[in-house]
């Protein structure tokens, strides 16, 4: 009779599989998966919203001499829309703009730079959350609105404080995603985007290149 001995480094299994702590993160990151893709969806609705708007305001005034009425006010409060409610989709593919210095590095020391750098964006994006929501409340009180046709800025102000706690709640999700690769640096990534090896970095130039997406 054989016996199968645990992968070093990986989640202490229990007799349903995976352990309870890795169960509980895998719900949690597809249930907010929903929330963000909700929102990066509107946030793309919004995106073709404008260039729509913007062909029928420079058709109107090139052929028809007709302008939309409140054009620039439109787009500035519409603008929160596409620049902020895809931040925390963003967050979750790794998909931002960034350098990564420590691609040579071990998988170990990797988990640990990517946590703490989670920690401190958590603790940033904590102190934005109560600016942006003292902003709102600001311009819900007063009835702030736009300078040409007098739009409440408020809903637009309250976009980004909600799509700004959505990404704290995905960054807190990722802290314990990172913890628990730091304890388990061979176990599966589970709420946290794969690290990009100099290997997968090669391949993904190599395709690139060749114009095969597929290639990986």
């Amino acid at each position: 009779m054989s016996s199968s001995t645990p992968r070093p480094g990986a989640d202490a299994e229990m007799p349903g599989g995976a352990s309870a702590g890795s169960r509980l993160l895998r719900l949690s990151d597809r249930y907010l998966t929903y929330a963000e893709d909700t929102l990066n969806l509107i946030a793309a609705l919004a995106v073709f919203f404008l260039m729509f708007v913007g062909v029928a305001q420079i058709v109107g005034r090139t052929v028809f001499d007709f302008a939309i009425y409140g054009y620039i006010d439109w787009i500035e409060q519409s603008s929160s829309l596409f620049a902020f409610l895809g931040i925390a989709y963003a967050q979750r593919l790794g998909s931002h703009i960034g350098m990564d210095l420590t691609t040579g590095w071990s998988q170990g020391s990797r988990w640990k730079i990517e946590l703490f750098g989670v920690v401190v964006t958590i603790s940033i994006v904590s102190i934005l959350i109560y600016a942006s929501f003292t902003n709102f409340l600001r311009a819900y009180s007063i009835g702030d609105s736009t300078m040409d046709i007098r739009i409440p800025t408020w809903p637009a102000k309250m976009m980004v404080p909600l799509a700004l706690s959505l990404l704290w709640v995905r960054l807190l999700v990722q802290i314990f995603g990172y913890v628990r690769m730091v304890v388990h640096p061979n176990a599966e990534p589970i709420a946290v985007p794969k690290l990009i090896t100099i290997e997968t970095q090669v391949e993904d130039e190599i395709a690139e290149a060749l114009g095969r997406k597929d290639a990986r």
